[in-house]
């Protein structure tokens, strides 16, 4: 019975372990021309948004720095990532082809792009994970990326998200 008992915990402890893993679940890059100028990155041990575990931890990092991050923040985060992380609820991600130019204003086109681990469900199963970019906004009239959810409650989660990983990054120093 000894032996039983020891195969079940070895077998489980593989599973434990994955389940720590932190993965990247949201990146925010803001970026001036083609140059990123900041960088946003929250993580979770858990990519599935459709499940929640009491033992789920998140971070967060801006630069390479790790940021401190509340739990409540943190939760919204990965509520608001579940509308635009997959096809069935995002309605899928358009991406528009970029214009030339809109303006004649001087400097760099500035704006940030928005990521997730977008997953793909086959029979109630994630078949696939990858970060894509699922939502740009423009800073000034030159950024002409074009990506967005395509249902509108997506895309104001996406919005929402993004606008807490910008805030946050607000709180420490531009990098160099």
């Amino acid at each position: 019975m000894a032996k039983f008992w020891l195969v079940v915990l070895l077998t489980c402890i593989p599973h434990v372990a994955m389940a720590q893993t932190p993965v990247e679940l949201l990146k925010l890059k803001v970026q001036a021309d083609d140059q990123v100028v900041r960088d946003i990155r929250f993580y979770g041990t858990d990519m599935d948004p459709n499940t929640s575990a009491v033992d789920e931890q998140f971070s967060l990092t801006i630069d390479g720095q790790n940021v401190p991050i509340t739990e409540p923040l943190a939760r919204r985060l990965e509520s608001l990532r579940r509308s635009f992380s997959y096809d069935s609820l995002s309605g899928g991600i358009q991406v528009g082809e970029p214009g030339g130019p809109m303006c004649l204003l001087a400097g760099p086109a500035r704006g940030m792009v928005l990521e997730t681990r977008y997953l793909t469900y086959e029979n109630g199963r994630i078949t696939n994970s990858e970060m894509k970019p699922v939502l740009a906004v423009p800073e000034n009239c030159l950024f002409t990326a074009k990506i967005s959810p395509q249902r509108p409650e997506a895309r104001e989660d996406a919005r929402a998200a993004l606008e807490i990983l910008f805030t946050l990054s607000e709180t420490l120093p531009q990098r160099s």
